[in-house]
């Protein structure tokens, strides 16, 4: 995606401001008391980072070689730059010279997993490129090679699925060009599930192990008239790994408990089937 080119101007006593990017997974740096909320902010070619001040004290964002600033920035104050150059650029403060961070400029990104991977089991890898549409990508694994492939396609995009069987790291890779490492966490964790009945009411307690909070669990039936198992409810794990479901249902019922992934449907883990009478 491209954003409009940066316009700076000046204002006495008022923030150099920049157009904000339009993306909604645009990067944005904090600017805190002495330091830069992040030290190091990785984009891909034609990106724009947009920083804010968090702090009640004035700060600047501006190039180590001179070549841009934000000038001063006062509380609450923001600006952003469109980066187009792969590369590392560094920056820090004009006020406070010992603040100081950069942003590395890439060609290629994965994006770094939201969820842990279950072993053995399909895992699907993101990922954009300022790249030609149609430019091959090959998935590598640490210690292991290329292990999948994709392609990059008109808006940028790409995606490819690995299947780990312990925690790795992969990257992808056109021609000269890589992105930084990301790692797939591979957890083997197990679902357990029990219910019973309450006032006229299913109710089905389920837990996750290793702990997964905030993971989403889904209630699924095995229902005749579907042919097999049916999800009829879902809901989030809550700090302690648990879960609860609650379902008005005459006659006895085959149920089983699955973790999914952030898409709401890959499975990651499911329990024993059990039976509620």
């Amino acid at each position: 995606m491209r954003f409009p080119p940066l316009v700076l101007g000046s204002v006495v006593g008022l923030a150099v401001l920049a157009p904000a990017a339009s993306a909604e997974d645009a990067p944005v740096v904090s600017i805190l008391a002495l330091s830069y909320g992040s030290a190091r902010t990785e984009v891909l070619t034609g990106d724009t980072v947009s920083w804010r001040n968090h702090s009640v004290q004035p700060h600047t964002v501006s190039a180590t070689d001179g070549s841009w600033t934000s000038g001063r920035l006062l509380a609450h104050a923001s600006f952003s730059r469109r980066f187009e150059t792969a590369g590392t650029v560094d920056y820090y403060c004009q006020i406070h010279p010992g603040m100081r961070a950069q942003v590395d400029v890439r060609s290629l990104l994965l994006d770094a997993p939201h969820d842990a991977a279950a072993p053995g089991k399909p895992f699907q890898l993101t990922g954009r490129a300022a790249l030609p549409a149609g430019s091959p990508v090959s998935i590598e694994a640490d210690g292991a090679g290329s292990v999948a492939t994709a392609t990059v396609d008109a808006a940028g995009d790409f995606r490819a699925t690995v299947t780990p069987r312990a925690t790795t790291s992969y990257r992808a890779v056109v021609g000269d060009h890589a992105s930084p490492a990301v790692q797939v966490l591979v957890l083997d964790r197990r679902v357990e599930a029990s219910g019973h009945r309450r006032r006229g009411r299913i109710v089905v307690g389920t837990r996750v192990l290793p702990a997964s909070a905030g993971a989403t669990v889904v209630l699924q039936l095995h229902l005749r008239e579907r042919f097999g198992w049916w999800p009829v409810q879902r809901t989030r794990l809550d700090d302690a790994s648990r879960a609860r479901f609650t379902l008005h249902r005459g006659r006895p019922v085959r149920a089983r408990v699955v973790l999914v992934g952030s898409d709401g449907a890959t499975p990651l883990a499911l329990s024993a089937p059990f039976r509620v009478r």
